[in-house]
């Protein structure tokens, strides 16, 4: 079995990814948190730098998953540079042997690919159709959209969420998962 590390800037990010990446791959895939990272900027730590390679050499893990947001539109490329910098330093570091998971704006814009599972979940009922990477901000979307439901989005539900999601409707729906699932699949070739 093929042993992929994750790296996020939250247990709940690293889970939620690993959630929604097991309905495909859990037969040929055993996903590995890295926990002695840093959280959030964190992450661009010297702590985080020093933990990497270690983690990675203890799980014995084949490559690294490294789950980062960009916190802006793909359009700002200076700003996209920057997260594909701090990839390629950490990167570095697991031999060369990562992939980047940069979610547009936020982890939550997955959601948003597939918004009858999020319907279900909170049953509501909200319609979108629009491209889940052009939206600002999609974690206060999904806040706003269920803040007179019974239930309110919590960024604690991701992980929970993340297991009702259709992999196939994420993937047709949001490019930037499209993009990762085929270089994943390169990686796993």
């Amino acid at each position: 079995m093929i042993k992929v590390g994750l790296v996020g800037e939250d247990p709940n990010d690293t889970l939620s990814i690993k959630n929604l990446l097991e309905k495909r791959y859990k037969r040929k895939v055993q996903f590995k948190s890295f926990t002695r990272t840093g959280t959030g900027y964190g992450l661009d730590s010297d702590k985080t730098k020093k933990n990497i390679p270690v983690e990675f050499e203890e799980k014995k893990c084949d490559f690294v998953i490294f789950i980062r947001d960009l916190d802006a539109f793909e359009s700002q490329k200076s700003k996209v540079q920057k997260r594909i910098n701090w990839f390629n330093e950490l990167n570095v570091l697991v031999k060369n042997k990562g992939i980047l998971l940069l979610n547009i704006w936020e982890l939550e814009a997955l959601i948003l690919s597939d918004i009858e599972a999020f319907n279900k979940f909170f049953r509501i009922n909200y319609k979108f159709n629009s491209d889940p990477m052009a939206q600002k901000e999609p974690k206060e979307i999904l806040k706003k959209i269920t803040s007179k439901s019974n239930k309110q989005f919590k960024e604690s539900h991701c992980p929970e969420l993340f297991k009702k999601l259709n992999i196939d409707k994420v993937e047709a729906n949001c490019r930037c998962f499209k993009d990762f699932i085929q270089a994943f699949d390169k990686k796993l070739a």
